[in-house]
């Protein structure tokens, strides 16, 4: 009789027990925090926020003849995320990302656009 583990190589055992890992992970931000489409709203709300911003940044500065319109150019941006570095310079906020590592979440980006990329 198998006991299923006796022929596994040590290389799949770490690979199961970081996927059981990240799906406990999963888990609990599922229960805690918020749901996939929860999550999902969130992610979108800060990404058109920021488009939004930057689309108004890009057309002031374009137009920007010295240093004033420069400095004007931020103003819409500045009162809209400007706090957002002081919280995370305090501790008030943090990014998952932060936690994550930079490396990390930078790879993941790169795994995941070029995933996607060559399904397309």
């Amino acid at each position: 009789m198998s006991d299923g583990i006796s022929n596994t190589q040590p290389q799949e055992v770490e690979e199961h027990r970081g996927a059981q890992e990240k799906n406990t992970l999963r888990n609990k931000i599922h229960f805690y925090v918020g749901d996939n489409g929860t999550l999902t709203g969130t992610a979108t709300d800060i990404a058109h926020l920021l488009l939004n911003e930057l689309s108004g940044f890009v057309n002031k500065l374009a137009i920007a003849d010295n240093l004033d319109d420069v400095k004007a150019s931020v103003t819409s941006l500045k009162a809209t995320i400007g706090d957002i570095e002081g919280k995370v310079t305090t501790g008030e906020l943090t990014f998952p990302y932060q936690s994550k590592g930079l490396d990390t979440v930078k790879q993941e980006i790169i795994d995941r656009a070029n995933g996607v990329n060559d399904l397309l």
